[in-house]
């Protein structure tokens, strides 16, 4: 936990700066943005900075102007999502494993042992558990919804997985994956590919991956930096893999035209494991996947369609 207490530290003397500017005055609350009838004041902002960095402290060297941006626009998402849960009368009940699980996600990818840990780790940060499980909680109602709303519209063909998990063991019965983070990223009407492409390209050099993720990635990865996790072969498509195998550990991909936008893959490691001959258990893992990968495109699609129907004003 020595790293931990740095950073800590780190994060204390960073606040202690910006405390002093007026955005994160606590005598002088006033509304920021307004998200329909929502509002979203500087005292929200400065709570979400440090959820941010709590979870990507990278974001400590970050200049205080950007920083600002990234947690006004993670709220503005939050509150686009929340008014569609609320308009459509959500009764959507969540089950307490699945929020045991993702908390759990969120410690492990912090390196803490336990949700014990985790709590003294947000306290930290003034944040306390019931607001991380707030926002979970938005997020697989959101999902839930997506999924009730496109069930209908998703193809998952099985035969195809099974060919690809047999297609991605070696003859040693060795399978490969990959540790990867990614930066997921649209345009609007008003944007040209060439300048974005070149402007996320020149952010990862200067600041990092994970900065840039939080920055430009409009995927759920974005919260930590863009990272994904460990990933099979027969996970990935063959135009990805392709990218992926061209490149070495700790470089980045070419940017990949992917149906819901352009991605951006760093290859964080490469671990090559012994195959399990477990087919059923390889194949439902595989179900999963395909069918979260297709939910999170029809999220995508439709959080873009209500956010230009939203109206977003500064005060």
């Amino acid at each position: 936990m020595d790293k931990l207490k740095f950073n800590l530290i780190a994060i204390n003397l960073f606040f202690l700066t910006i405390f002093n500017n007026n955005l994160f005055a606590v005598s002088n609350v006033y509304i920021v943005t307004k998200v329909d009838n929502e509002i979203i004041t500087n005292i929200d902002i400065a709570q979400e900075v440090n959820y941010l960095i709590s979870l990507n402290n990278d974001l400590i060297n970050m200049e205080k102007k950007s920083l600002v941006k990234i947690a006004k626009d993670s709220l503005i998402r939050e509150k686009i999502k929340l008014n569609e849960l609320n308009k459509n009368n959500n009764t959507l009940e969540i089950k307490q494993d699945v929020m045991e699980n993702i908390l759990k996600n969120y410690y492990e990818k912090l390196n803490l042992d336990s949700l014990e840990q985790f709590r003294e780790y947000l306290l930290s940060y003034n944040i306390n558990l019931q607001d991380i499980m707030y926002k979970i909680k938005i997020e697989i109602l959101w999902n839930q919804y997506v999924y009730y709303k496109y069930k209908k519209l998703l193809n998952v063909n099985v035969e195809e997985l099974k060919k690809k998990i047999n297609e991605n063991k070696n003859k040693n019965n060795k399978i490969t994956k990959y540790l990867l983070s990614e930066i997921l990223f649209s345009l609007n009407n008003e944007e040209n590919f060439e300048k974005k492409n070149s402007e996320i390209r020149q952010k990862i050099d200067r600041n990092g991956f994970k900065t840039a993720a939080n920055i430009y990635s409009i995927s759920s990865t974005a919260k930590f930096g863009g990272r994904i996790g460990l990933m099979n072969e027969s996970q990935l498509s063959k135009k990805i893999l392709k990218e992926i195998k061209s490149i070495k550990q700790g470089e980045v991909t070419k940017t990949i035209d992917v149906p819901n936008g352009f991605l951006i893959l760093k290859l964080e490691d490469i671990i090559v494991e012994k195959f399990e001959k477990n087919l059923t258990k390889e194949l439902d893992n595989l179900i999963k996947f395909e069918t979260n990968r297709q939910l999170n495109q029809f999220s995508i699609i439709y959080f873009n369609k209500l956010k230009i129907n939203s109206k977003i004003v500064d005060e």
